[in-house]
């Protein structure tokens, strides 16, 4: 029975394999031969058939996008809480979720200068769990309802957060309101955060990356600025239980805000709150007025870090408020400079000299203003001249014309890439959110594709030579001094940024000795 089967098989095998086109692998078949051949014309000849990639007309054109269509966005609802509390709600009923952001006008910036951390270390100790559920038992509850309840302190803002399918929303706004009444903050919990922060320090300050990052902050605001303190492990020693307590009781309606997306109504809303928290009442903090920057500006600042492979290269000054009547001519313009893969400064630095992998620059907004930067992580011998470069390249932009196809690419790019920032019902909230944040009107996007469209060469060139400084910019360094330290000194000298020489400072930004080379 076996054989018969076998045999069967085989033959099946056979049959098979006769019916499939040869390939490659296949033994190969001797070809015709390649000389003509008279043949008398027949009427009956059949037509040779079609070629696989025929050469029609259509396919000498590239295909052409079609026209960019008008974003639709969707309405906000405002309206007012008996406790105060300015709602703003986005209805999205296209999935059964809800998202809740309240936001208070205190952060970071409210941290006093002896305890820098304070607030961001206060919120993330309050989602720890409450008096009746330790971390473990808060943790375990959430995940039974499949929900997300937390807290954290940003510069300027802090919040809550509570995620949930609609149908769990009762149980996240439970935990909420527990939260809010009885939270936990115990010294086990705070200990260990303060334990963590001070490890993330430790590890900023091993990396020339991180230094970079942690460092350009006080260069460019100014040490005693809100936005250019530094925490330490002193200021996060003098950070005490009790300070905490004083933190979360500022978290009141009056004066706050919650932003609202998802498949809710404004009825519900006020009457889910008003059930958990109708004791929830009082005045929240006023927001914080920031000064403008004072950055040490014409100044070559270096952090050495011994035996480093690469370097960590930024050159920046302070920059106009995000709502600056040529904002977008304004953006466009960074996005020719550094803001994309195509820019400017990466074709140069990456593809043309082989510097780096990548470099970028661009404008980071804060509510008082922003900050220009243009940075790179580059080969170490190649620290001078990629400084050079940067700076060629902010003066080109700022006294040339941009190129057509230049501004095409990102006035398109901009177009085409509106639609993402809206693309989930978080997405959509936050850029409204960003909106109320920078004193913006809620409609503003509605004229925004037409205003990207008017962008013109003469805006891109007036942008530039109005938000690029030629002269008086923040340099920082961070690398083996032994390597790169002449060619700073020589930039330093000819004063191709500034004339405040070379400075060294440390990881904390504190002025000190210069390295022996």
């Amino acid at each position: 029975m076996k054989s018969t089967i076998t045999l069967s098989l085989l033959a099946l095998s056979a049959a098979v394999a006769a019916c499939k086109p040869k390939t490659a692998t296949q033994e190969p078949v001797e070809q015709p031969s390649t000389a003509p051949v008279a043949t008398a014309p027949s009427d009956t000849e059949a037509a040779p058939p079609p070629a696989n990639w025929p050469d029609e007309p259509f396919r000498a054109t590239r295909p052409t996008p079609g026209q960019v269509a008008e974003l639709k966005l969707p309405q906000v609802e405002t309206f007012k809480l008996d406790n105060g509390l300015e709602v703003y709600l986005v209805r999205n009923d296209k999935l059964p979720t809800v998202f809740m952001n309240f936001e208070f006008d205190f952060g970071s910036v409210s941290d006093p200068k002896s305890q820098i951390g304070l607030h961001s270390i206060c919120l993330d100790l309050l989602d720890e769990g409450t008096k009746n559920l330790d971390k473990v038992a808060w943790e375990e509850k959430q995940a039974d309802h499949a929900v997300s309840v937390t807290a954290g302190a940003g510069s300027d803002t802090t919040t809550l957060n509570v995620r949930s399918l609609k149908r769990e929303l009762p149980a996240a706004l439970d935990l909420l309101a527990e939260m809010l009444r009885e939270p936990g903050l115990r010294e086990a919990d705070f200990e260990r955060l303060k334990d963590r922060r001070k490890a993330s320090i430790a590890q900023q300050k091993g990396n020339p990356g991180a230094i970079a990052g942690r460092v350009i902050g006080p260069l460019l605001w100014g040490a005693d600025h809100p936005y250019g303190r530094i925490e330490t492990d002193k200021t996060i020693d003098a950070i005490q239980l009790k300070d905490c307590t004083k933190v979360v009781g500022k978290l009141k309606p009056g004066g706050a805000r919650l932003w609202v997306v998802g498949q809710i109504s404004q009825d519900e809303i006020k009457q889910e709150l008003a059930s958990r928290l109708p004791e929830w009442k009082g005045k929240a903090p006023a927001k914080v007025n920031v000064a403008a920057a004072k950055p040490r500006l014409g100044s070559v600042f270096f952090v050495h870090v011994k035996d480093a492979p690469q370097s960590s290269v930024y050159v920046g000054h302070s920059g106009p408020k995000r709502n600056a009547t040529d904002y977008e001519a304004t953006d466009l313009m960074a996005e020719i400079l550094g803001g994309s893969f195509s820019s400017r400064i990466n074709m140069n630095l990456r593809e043309d000299k082989g510097y780096t992998y990548g470099g970028r620059a661009g404008f980071s907004y804060r509510r008082p203003g922003s900050t220009f930067v243009a940075s790179s992580q580059v080969r170490t011998d190649a620290t001078g001249p990629s400084l050079r470069e940067i700076a060629k390249e902010i003066a080109t932009m700022r006294t040339t014309d941009a190129k057509p196809d230049e501004l095409f690419r990102v006035q398109e790019g901009a177009l085409l890439a509106l639609p993402a920032e809206f693309d989930t019902p978080t997405a959509t909230l936050m850029a409204f959110r960003g909106l109320q944040f920078y004193g913006l009107p809620l409609n503003w996007y509605d004229g925004y594709q037409k205003r990207l469209r008017a962008v013109d060469i003469a805006a891109v060139r007036k942008a530039a030579e109005k938000h690029l400084r030629a002269k008086d910019f923040v340099v920082l360094v961070v690398g083996d001094a032994s390597k790169v330290l002449g060619d700073l000194d020589a930039i330093a000298t000819e004063k191709l940024f500034g004339a405040g020489g070379v400075v060294v400072i440390d990881a904390d930004a504190q002025p000190t000795k210069r390295p022996t080379e």
